[in-house]
């Protein structure tokens, strides 16, 4: 009986690490920020408000979903990396101005010498930063949040 109990205990802690390794594996970088203008990502225009931006580990290495403040999906982006020579200090989300309209062109991670460029942004124009709210910046989140 003695046997059993051992035995049944640690198959249930087994599966309790393995379920912890899976969620660790599907869980994505999200950067909150308060974009301060209306803004365009992909093929859509957005209003100033809280979002989130979200990098999940999928089989697409360089892609951005946008979350509205209540963390729904609302857009998303393939991207291409961009590195700098040196690790950035902040979270921070680059605009730049197409035609008079703010686009979201780069996705920089703080303590990171890469960030993510969104393939439909023009790099030849004014830039404009968002900076993200300090309690939320390099949050993680699982990839299955809503």
């Amino acid at each position: 009986m003695k046997q059993l109990i051992k035995h049944t205990v640690a198959a249930l802690l087994l599966t309790i690490v393995g379920a912890a390794g899976i969620a660790h594996a599907q869980s994505a970088t999200v950067i909150k920020v308060n974009i301060p203008f209306e803004f365009n990502f992909g093929d859509k225009t957005f209003p100033a408000g809280d979002y989130s931006l979200v990098r999940p580990l999928t089989v697409y290495q360089h892609f951005l979903v946008l979350r509205d403040a209540r963390g729904r999906t609302i857009a998303s982006s393939f991207t291409n990396a961009v590195e700098s020579s040196a690790d950035s200090a902040t979270s921070k989300v680059t605009f730049r101005s197409v035609d008079g309209q703010k686009v979201l062109s780069e996705v920089w991670q703080q303590y990171h010498n890469s960030g993510e460029q969104v393939t439909s942004a023009n790099t030849n124009t004014r830039s404009y930063v968002a900076k993200p709210r300090l309690s939320e910046v390099g949050q993680t989140a699982e990839g299955s949040q809503p």
